[in-house]
């Protein structure tokens, strides 16, 4: 039986990232990190490519959004290269916001971006949005900002590891740092904790015509569609769709916006 296999047979492939060389096992609410210990073991024995396995608790929190991660196996080393989308990306989870589930995100705003656009990311972290932007929609820049000094140097690191020279990265606060840029076509607003004071910003750098790419929490009561509350509260919305549930009443909703 394979390893794949066995954990299939667990439930707990599901729970499993792949970042780099790296594990990362998402640990229930009912489990302690160091139940996952034998699980761990069996990942480096029958995974060769991985190196060091990590337990993820289900939480985010403070003003760099970080989850707390518990070391289970393997080499005690959290930084790793992740390959995303044709483009590879140097960071440490433990230190900068990781998170698989915007992989989809990544390339569907990616793909949208024209050549020549102005493009701000007002939460940019280790650079995905804005490297892959950059890589594949050929934009004149994108300014990408990021508070969390650790996030800040992985971003300048992975400018040259992907030669993606039209990302400027910008250090400090977006929330001030954004009216010393230019007027952008295109707004990147990943950070759904405070959507609403961004997407107020945001109106206020965008052009005519531009669009806004909003990452919203959304509270629901049972029975009410996530998706559809967020189009309502926001107009020019003309696109939906749920990233992840945070828990049963509570939704991450990426809404793109066009201001008119």
């Amino acid at each position: 039986m394979s390893i794949k296999e066995w954990l299939n047979q667990r439930d707990i492939w599901k729970r499993i990232e792949i970042v780099g060389d790296i594990a990362i096992i998402g640990i229930p609410f009912n489990k302690k990190p160091e139940d996952l210990i034998e699980i761990a073991n069996k990942l480096l024995l029958g995974l060769p490519y991985i190196k060091s396995v990590w337990g993820r608790y289900r939480d985010v929190s403070g003003t760099y959004r970080l989850s707390t991660y518990v070391h289970l196996a393997g080499e005690r080393r959290s930084e790793t290269i992740y390959k995303e989308h044709g483009c590879k990306y140097l960071l440490d989870f433990t230190k900068v916001f990781f998170s698989e589930k915007l992989s989809y995100e990544h390339l569907r705003v990616a793909r949208q971006v024209r050549k020549g656009e102005v493009i701000i990311n007002m939460f940019s972290g280790f650079g995905p949005f804005s490297i892959l932007s950059a890589v594949l929609g050929k934009p004149k820049m994108v300014y990408s900002i990021d508070v969390n000094p650790y996030a800040y140097y992985y971003m300048m690191v992975n400018i040259e590891l992907n030669r993606a020279y039209e990302v400027i990265p910008v250090y400090g606060d977006a929330f001030k740092r954004i009216y010393d840029l230019e007027d952008a076509d295109r707004i990147i607003a990943p950070l759904p904790e405070l959507d609403d004071e961004a997407y107020e910003v945001a109106l206020q750098k965008i052009k005519k015509g531009g669009i806004i790419h909003l990452y919203a929490e959304i509270d629901v009561n049972k029975g009410e569609d996530p998706i559809r509350i967020a189009m309502n509260k926001y107009k020019g919305a003309y696109f939906g769709r749920i990233v992840r549930s945070v828990n049963p009443h509570k939704y991450h909703v990426v809404v793109d916006i066009r201001v008119n």
